[in-house]
């Protein structure tokens, strides 16, 4: 990968009721990182989750009244993005786009994240990415 695009960070996971996914994942040995999220922004509420030499997961379902994460829901898609930490989100954006991915998602603020920006690119193979503001902007 392009030194653009960054360090991984963490697996994007789908769930239609979030308890019920954490106690799934608590029993392959995970445990949940920080507190649960709400981001009525982007209409999901989660947590991220950590197991000792595996990835990092963030686990998300849809707040009431949100649609965000229904389609990859019913299309059966658990894990749906991949996402890096980038120093420079417009450059990893050019990048993405260089390689004909699309924005999905402009760069904004994430509650997650502590209001760092975050932004969702799709490539062709249809693969969403999301690029993480690096926490050490130069």
């Amino acid at each position: 990968m392009s030194p653009a695009i960054g360090s991984f960070h963490h697996l994007g996971y789908a769930c239609k009721r979030l308890g019920s996914e954490v106690s799934f994942f608590e029993l392959q040995g995970y445990k949940k990182e920080g507190s649960n999220f709400e981001d009525e922004d982007q209409g999901v509420r989660g947590c991220f989750m950590v197991s000792e030499n595996s990835p990092r997961i963030e686990l998300l379902e849809n707040l009431e009244g949100s649609d965000t994460l229904t389609p990859w829901i019913n299309m059966g898609m658990g894990v749906y993005h991949f996402a890096y930490e980038v120093e420079n989100i417009f450059a990893a954006l050019e990048e993405a786009k260089k390689n004909r991915a699309i924005v999905v998602v402009e760069p904004k603020p994430a509650i997650a994240f502590q209001f760092r920006k975050i932004a969702f690119v799709m490539y062709r193979n249809f693969r969403l990415v999301e690029f993480i503001e690096s926490k050490t902007l130069k």
